[in-house]
């Protein structure tokens, strides 16, 4: 009996899973087919995310050292590694830098 409650829980699970993944693709999109001045914004971001992840692309190194080598790492994944690497620093440093500034523009505005 135990296993046939697992077994629907199991598949209950995976339903709901891919009706959140539909409602989140979804309801997005039809919002910004509702708003289209929304969707240059949008489309504004994933444009600076794409320049933000080819920049990183490009700076990031494929060298593998000694060390991770004996772990069967590639060229390719530590190309990989790089890039996530170098982005999560150009989007950190973004973020702190904006908030640096959202800031600092209330203190002088008061």
């Amino acid at each position: 009996m135990g296993d046939f409650m697992a077994n629907y829980g199991i598949i209950i699970t995976y339903i709901l899973l891919a009706v959140a993944a539909i409602a989140a693709i979804a309801f997005p999109i039809i919002h910004l087919v509702a708003n289209p001045k929304k969707a240059k914004q949008v489309g504004t971001a994933i444009v600076a995310l794409l320049v933000v992840y080819i920049l990183a692309y490009i700076l990031a190194s494929d060298e593998v050292t000694e060390h991770y080598a004996k772990f069967d790492v590639t060229d390719t994944q530590s190309k990989q590694v790089g890039t996530g690497l170098i982005v999560f620093y150009i989007l950190a440093f973004g973020a702190v830098v904006s908030a640096l500034y959202t800031e600092l523009g209330k203190m002088i505005n008061k």
